[in-house]
């Protein structure tokens, strides 16, 4: 996919090998996570659109922009939530949604048992950031997407850790040329593959038992 941006950042990348490393234990690597998280926010939000507004300084009347564009959270239950932190703290105003998925022991296909979203009418102009660490085989993110797309949303945005070429390439077959111009995927690193377990190699684990301490 031509919509893959991988952010080249130096905490990035020191934040991540710290995650990576298997003798992290939890604490350090939610606080590693959290870390992350605010740098993956600045520099997505550098996308938004400002509104022009009138104020008035202590000395005089100038020009500003405020962010008047409807933005919606959307985390993958569990290790979405993750990621949360940076977005939600530099932008108080942005919406969170959520959504819970499981997968098929037969079909190995993504099942929704849980969605929240905010009541808005019009959602032709939401901007939506779905959060998922860990685009693995893509099934999940690929789920949410297509729910996404035909809910009307035409700006769709994941934010992830990892992702794995079988990730982009599962995402690349799932969906038309139209609709991939209504998404754009960030990560911090495209891993090598996943190995016979459908984790990613060389990766960090199992992001949602790291983040929450239930290895």
């Amino acid at each position: 996919m031509k919509n893959i941006a991988v952010i080249a950042h130096p905490l990035v990348a020191h934040y991540l090998t710290i995650m990576r490393d298997k003798r992290t234990p939890s604490k350090d690597f939610k606080s590693a996570l959290d870390k992350i998280s605010y740098l993956l926010a600045g520099i997505f939000y550098s996308e938004l659109k400002g509104e022009s507004v009138n104020i008035e300084t202590p000395l005089k009347k100038t020009t500003g922009k405020l962010i008047k564009q409807e933005v919606v959270l959307l985390p993958i239950l569990r290790a979405g939530l993750g990621l949360t932190r940076g977005f939600t703290d530099l932008f108080p105003d942005i919406k969170v949604s959520h959504i819970g998925l499981y997968r098929d022991e037969e079909s190995l296909k993504p099942i929704k048992y849980y969605f929240k979203f905010p009541d808005i009418k019009d959602k032709s102009g939401i901007k939506v950031i779905i959060l998922d660490p860990m685009i693995a085989t893509g099934g999940s993110v690929s789920f949410t997407i297509e729910y996404l797309l035909d809910m009307g949303i035409k700006d769709i945005n994941v934010v992830s850790l990892l992702l794995a070429p079988e990730g982009i390439k599962a995402i690349e077959n799932r969906f038309n040329q139209k609709d991939k111009k209504k998404i754009k995927i960030f990560t911090c690193s495209i891993d090598e593959k996943l190995n016979e377990k459908g984790y990613i190699v060389p990766g960090l684990g199992d992001a949602g038992d790291r983040i929450f301490g239930t290895e």
